[in-house]
């Protein structure tokens, strides 16, 4: 399995989690020139107010176990994923207020029985 393949099944196995946590997914692999968001999900439930989910994806193989997937979400990419999180909702007419928060799911073993980490909420001056 080469590193797209693994990135796509990643991808494949964090909207499966998601809908199975009781989230809807609004879109997948959206991009502009600067970069692209992995997942955009909204939690369903009662109430509207719900925050956008802006979801980056990190997936490797089991065998590494000096780092975890998510310790390449670094401070480049967060501010990077603020900008994206932030021409997605322009693009889409969303009202500026409207919450929103960038979240990193992390699979390890995506090619044998995957362990996924959801860390929510991982860039706080959004």
């Amino acid at each position: 399995m080469n590193t797209k393949e693994l990135g796509d099944l990643g991808e494949k196995l964090a909207c499966e989690y998601l809908v199975s946590k009781g989230y809807k997914i609004l879109g997948k692999n959206w991009e502009n020139n600067f970069g692209e968001i992995d997942i955009i999900a909204k939690k369903r439930g009662w109430f509207s107010e719900k925050a956008i989910h802006f979801v980056e994806v990190k997936t490797s193989f089991a065998g590494n176990k000096t780092f975890f997937p998510e310790q390449r979400f670094d401070y480049k990419k967060q501010n990077k994923y603020k900008e994206l999180s932030d021409a997605w909702l322009a693009e889409k007419k969303i009202p500026e207020n409207t919450p929103y928060q960038i979240d990193v799911i992390a699979i390890i073993g995506a090619d044998e029985a995957p362990k996924i980490s959801f860390f929510e909420n991982v860039v706080q001056d959004n």
